[in-house]
């Protein structure tokens, strides 16, 4: 069995439904081999993004114990 097309006008329906709720749409994922559309709100990508300032990693190399 094919996988469902994603059309243009469904990706449109889908963003407009989003912003008619209300959400500030951050970002839109379009998977062709199952069809499904999956729209991120602009504070959820927001705080998955990774940068230096929040990353948690040191930022010099580990230091040892000597022995």
């Amino acid at each position: 069995m094919a996988a469902p097309t994603v059309t243009k006008h469904a990706i449109q329906r889908a963003i407009e439904a989003a912003q008619a709720t209300g959400l500030a749409i951050g970002s839109v994922t379009v998977c062709p081999r199952n069809g499904s559309i999956k729209i991120e709100t602009a504070s959820a990508s927001a705080a998955t993004m990774d940068t230096a300032a929040n990353s948690g990693q040191a930022k010099a190399p580990k230091q040892w114990k000597t022995r």
